[in-house]
């Protein structure tokens, strides 16, 4: 996966957007699908179980919805960050056997620890989220000049996924 440079201003206006949509949807359909089911099967009468219905079903009509636009040229930076949080969550997740291996110096886990911090930092600037840029920056810092006492050179380029596959269990 690569860091690519996107319009803060246009991805937030364009997210803001999506997911201000995503709220107004789900809020009409969750009580207009209610109320048709309320009054298809229970008279009028109050049901929780079909209030529940009737949000999910909303949640299912409004997340098929987002999965068909999902190509759209306006949904590519939207869709772009959504896969870097994945793919940093994904490797946070495998977070203990990354550190075992990075204690090894292993390859794989100098390479999707570098992703990791500098997917991190891309995202912490992309999204404004400026109070722990700092402390990444230090970490940024720490791990260039092990990799420099290594004597290794790694780019984001380097890392894929299936990396943290390979790591010593």
């Amino acid at each position: 996966m690569e860091l690519r440079d996107i319009n803060k201003t246009v991805y937030k206006k364009r997210l803001n957007r999506l997911q201000g949509s995503m709220v107004v949807a789900l809020f009409v359909l969750g009580l207009g699908l209610a109320e048709l089911y309320r009054f298809l099967w229970a008279n009028g009468e109050s049901s929780t179980f079909l209030n529940a219905a009737g949000v999910a079903t909303a949640l299912i009509l409004v997340g098929g919805a987002v999965y068909r636009i999902r190509h759209q040229p306006w949904m590519s930076d939207i869709v772009y960050m959504w896969r870097l949080k994945q793919e940093l969550n994904r490797i946070y997740r495998r977070s203990a056997r990354l550190e075992k291996a990075l204690a090894e110096n292993q390859y794989e886990a100098l390479c999707a620890q570098y992703f990791s911090l500098h997917g991190s930092r891309h995202l912490y600037v992309t999204e404004d989220n400026t109070l722990t840029l700092p402390e990444l920056d230090e970490k940024i810092a720490a791990f260039d000049e092990r990799l420099q006492s290594l004597g290794m050179t790694i780019s984001i380029d380097d890392y894929e996924p299936s990396m943290l596959d390979r790591l010593v269990k």
